[in-house]
């Protein structure tokens, strides 16, 4: 789904969306499904918490949301009764970001047992810090759950002043969000995904993917802000070593009818990644999917993916 969207639906029902930013409209769009029972966002930019609603694959034309100086994601956690899970100080945010659309607070999300569980889909949305920890989502009457674990990330976390409410923050600065995060998400059928959200190369990726046992990697590489090409195809074949690739946030038009556009850095991971994953058997070469927006993707256990 767009740019940085991806709506994730664990076979027990639990849906997962992250950073709906620019590319999702609003509460109402129609992939969405009425149904949204988690939102993860790792930093409170503007293009990862949405401003305005991209309406061209460029993003050189927008229209407003819904609800402009609120963003996005925090509308779609509102109407859609999601629980907001995040790092840092995020939580905050989001609880009046949340109270300015609805009128009333949400509750902190809850945290049972040795698990942190909680139930979904909700009557009304939550906001749960995770800061290295894990939560779990799970659908009332299930034996087992999504699990949720928050990971370090090198970007920035500042909220920008368009997101700020009055009386707003000095000329020149942002407001103090606590630190950008990633997320390790491991769904009931074995899949496990390491999402790095905006982030340069981080060796602990390796770690993590060791102890998590990480199939799926879904990296940010758009190059300057994060990772670029070079970095991310290392950290697929030296650190993270997963089953499958879905790369985003890559800041460019990367696809034209389904195929990846020549010249792109889309184009420039796919063949770096090849060439470092060469030497290996063909079956522990990663497999590098590019999202198109609204064609689903399914993941079986072992983190193998595939698309229509």
């Amino acid at each position: 789904m767009g740019d940085r969207a991806l709506l994730f639906e664990d076979p027990t029902g639990v849906r997962v969306l992250t950073a709906p930013g620019r590319t999702v409209r609003g509460s109402r769009a129609p992939r969405l499904g009425g149904r949204v029972d988690v939102l993860l966002i790792d930093h409170p930019h503007t293009d990862h918490i949405g401003n305005v609603l991209d309406t061209n694959c460029a993003g050189t034309t927008t229209a407003p949301f819904e609800f402009p100086a609120q963003g996005n994601a925090p509308e779609i956690a509102a109407r859609l009764n999601a629980a907001v899970l995040v790092g840092g100080e995020m939580g905050s945010c989001f609880t009046q970001k949340i109270l300015n659309i609805r009128g009333a607070a949400p509750a902190g999300c809850p945290a049972a047992g040795q698990d942190n569980t909680f139930t979904v889909p909700r009557t009304s949305p939550c906001v749960g810090g995770i800061r290295g920890g894990t939560r779990t989502a799970i659908v009332e009457g299930e034996s087992s759950g999504v699990k949720i674990t928050t990971i370090p990330a090198f970007h920035a976390g500042g909220a920008p002043p368009a997101l700020v409410d009055p009386p707003g923050v000095p000329p020149g600065l942002t407001a103090y969000a606590g630190t950008e995060t990633g997320y390790i998400i491991r769904f009931t059928n074995g899949l496990t995904v390491l999402w790095t959200g905006d982030s340069g190369l981080i060796g602990d990726w390796e770690t993590q993917s060791r102890m998590y046992g990480v199939n799926l990697a879904v990296l940010h590489a758009g190059d300057l802000f994060s990772m670029g090409p070079e970095e991310a195809a290392f950290a697929v074949n030296d650190l993270i070593k997963p089953r499958t690739v879905i790369p985003e946030h890559i800041n460019q038009v990367s696809t034209s009818g389904g195929a990846v556009v020549p010249g792109t850095r889309v184009e420039r991971l796919i063949q770096l990644v090849r060439r470092l994953a060469g030497p290996l058997p063909p079956s522990q070469r990663p497999r590098v999917i590019v999202p198109l927006s609204g064609v689903p993707i399914s993941c079986d256990g072992a983190g193998n993916c595939s698309q229509p």
